[in-house]
């Protein structure tokens, strides 16, 4: 139901984006995100659409709030809400666009994992703090730039004791890839 409410919710405060081609020009579809480059050249907008949260969005909002405390390097921005292509309620995020990086080898993605005090379980499938369990942390979803910093743009947080494995397994099209 909550999912549902939002709409109405944003345009009555003022934070629906009616027409998400007005922030960029759609570049992809993840498995939770549209993204779209930003004409400014500077920013990335995803459309993410809610699908590893149901219809509770505390959970969302506590993942970006996550996100943002872990990954300082590259925050998100919550904009507003709209639609995607499938007519699905987003959340607007807005990250920096990273220039001159290279994907992360595991090896990387697990030392920095290390570093900031998680570990991987799972055979490395995910990463636990026993806080936090962290998904698709995956060379295409975290970046090294030029600078020598991590760019974690893409990945998936679960407070630890929320079944989030469970989850993650039940929707991403990353994980029964590997299976």
């Amino acid at each position: 139901m909550q999912i549902a409410r939002l709409k109405d919710w944003a345009i009555k405060n003022d934070c629906w984006i009616e027409d998400p081609n007005t922030l960029g020009v759609f570049s992809d579809r993840g498995s939770e995100n549209e993204v779209y480059m930003g004409f400014d050249g500077v920013h990335v907008f995803k459309l993410n659409d809610f699908r590893y949260s149901d219809d509770n969005l505390t959970p969302f909002f506590e993942r970006i709030h996550a996100h943002n405390q872990y990954f300082t390097a590259c925050p998100y921005e919550l904009l507003g809400f709209s639609q995607n292509r499938e007519g699905k309620i987003c959340a607007v995020l807005c990250q920096q666009l990273v220039v001159n990086a290279r994907e992360a080898t595991l090896e990387e993605i697990n030392a920095e994992f290390k570093r900031i005090g998680f570990h991987a379980d799972d055979n490395g499938e995910y990463f636990s703090n026993g806080i936090h369990d962290i998904f698709d942390a995956v060379p295409n979803n975290v970046l090294v730039g030029d600078d020598g910093n991590f760019y974690f743009i893409d990945t998936i947080i679960f407070k630890s004791d929320a079944d989030g494995l469970d989850t993650y397994k039940k929707y991403s099209p990353n994980y029964s890839k590997g299976r």
